[in-house]
């Protein structure tokens, strides 16, 4: 069995989920990590005796990686993957790809030209419930899909948004309440449903300061296959689900 070599950049929170899966998996090696935090990419590396890079650049000359894990802020996942993709890595970005339309297109584009593979981390298609759904829609089961619906209460405190200088921001964060937290469910909704034709909202920032994005979204929705739907998502609610992730 071939031993893939793996590296993340970016060694935030999200990184601990990658490095712990990667450390799990049949024919996966953690071999290095870059983060612009020295203390951040010190704790990942120290943890499982790899390299740590200030310049992802240099990681990305390493002959023993494959595959690079973007675990930077959402917003600052462009010039990283498009450089991996460049350098012949195959890459998997953290949710979402990027912020707006053209820096995700970017990125596709770097991957497409230099013929690696590209995933997101949208692993919520993949649970055996997901699955399930999905199997069961397109066989025909459920007849004529008329409404679709994603409801997204959760709760984030002041802190959550003041521990970090990129969250709730338009440059790094791209969107609050929906681009962050909601962002699977809506995924889901569009798997389930398929495209959305048209759209109509209503966004507000109530209950938390010192952010520039929304806690509070509502939108109506009509698909392509002419069904209706809801999507509520919000950060506001109190307190937080006892299941939520």
């Amino acid at each position: 069995m071939n031993t893939y070599g793996f590296g993340i950049i970016g060694c935030g929170m999200i990184s601990d989920f990658h490095s712990a899966a990667i450390a799990e998996l049949e024919g996966g090696k953690l071999v290095a990590v870059s983060s612009r935090n020295a203390d951040n990419a010190r704790r990942v590396a120290d943890r499982y005796n790899v390299d740590s890079y200030p310049d992802y650049n240099e990681m990305l000359k390493r002959p023993d990686l494959d595959v690079v894990c973007i675990c930077t802020p959402s917003g600052a996942h462009r010039d990283p993957a498009v450089a991996a993709a460049k350098a012949g890595k195959h890459i998997i970005v953290e949710k979402p790809l990027e912020i707006t339309l053209d820096r995700c297109d970017d990125i596709i584009q770097a991957c497409d030209e230099a013929g690696v593979r590209l995933c997101a981390i949208f692993n919520s298609r993949f649970t055996e419930g997901s699955q399930l759904v999905k199997r069961t829609i397109d066989s025909g089961r459920f007849g004529t899909l008329t409404l679709g619906d994603a409801y997204i209460k959760w709760y984030r405190t002041q802190e959550y948004y003041d521990s970090g200088g990129w969250r709730g921001t338009w440059s790094l964060d791209g969107g609050g309440a929906l681009m962050n937290q909601s962002i699977h469910a809506i995924d889901l909704l569009q798997y389930f449903m398929g495209p959305v034709k048209a759209v109509q909202a209503f966004t507000d920032t109530m209950t938390h300061e010192r952010i520039e994005v929304e806690d509070v979204a509502v939108a109506a929705l009509r698909f392509e296959n002419g069904a209706l739907g809801v999507i509520e998502g919000t950060t506001t609610v109190y307190p937080r689900p006892p299941k939520e992730t």
